[in-house]
């Protein structure tokens, strides 16, 4: 066991791993905490200790599986960061994971409690990183400091998310820079 990592910490990354490869080979709801736990090649009761529900277990598996497909990077450059963030993010739309995060959307709708962990363990940490790098961008004088950084991140993704759940058109790797082209220009500071 490398140093300084627990069999705790080993059993938990087993659950996610095992979380993420099963619900991104078969549908979500048909995936549970039995099938986690042997796949994990651990008792159900560990996954219990840290998740209060296969929900919990599945949106944490995918927060850390989607945020290593679409990290933000750090090329000095605010717009060029966000376009291949986007770009990663509709890679990951149009993966398994894509229709894994349709079905918790779903469910969402009908199950207030399935919408609240979806908000809590998915869509705050992923939001907090967006916004903690508009804010870079701000601070470095890229984007424009009298924005409102919330609008600003509902027009940059919400094209992916109306056509990840609609489906009414496909998404493309080109659409990162249409909607960069179309949002870009009122955000961008001055120079």
């Amino acid at each position: 066991m490398p140093r300084g990592r627990t069999r705790d910490q080993d059993a938990r990354q087993r659950v996610l791993n095992a979380a993420f490869d099963l619900v991104g080979s078969e549908e979500y709801r048909k995936v549970t905490i039995n099938d986690i736990a042997a796949s994990a090649n651990v008792a159900k009761q560990t996954i219990y200790r840290w998740w209060p529900s296969r929900t919990a277990v599945v949106l944490d598996a995918l927060v850390v599986g989607s945020m290593k497909a679409t990290p933000f990077g750090e090329s000095g450059d605010t717009r060029a960061d966000f376009r291949a963030h986007l770009r990663g993010v509709i890679r990951v739309f149009n993966s398994p994971t894509g229709a894994l995060i349709r079905e918790l959307i779903a469910e969402s709708q009908s199950d207030p409690a399935i919408a609240e962990e979806f908000r809590r363990r998915f869509w705050r940490p992923r939001r907090e990183l967006s916004l903690a790098h508009l804010h870079r961008g701000i601070d470095v004088g890229h984007v424009r400091p009298d924005i409102e950084p919330e609008t600003v991140l509902d027009a940059i993704y919400g094209p992916l998310w109306l056509r990840l759940t609609i489906g009414h058109l496909p998404l493309r790797l080109k659409d990162a820079d249409d909607i960069l082209d179309a949002i870009w220009p009122g955000v961008a500071a001055q120079r």
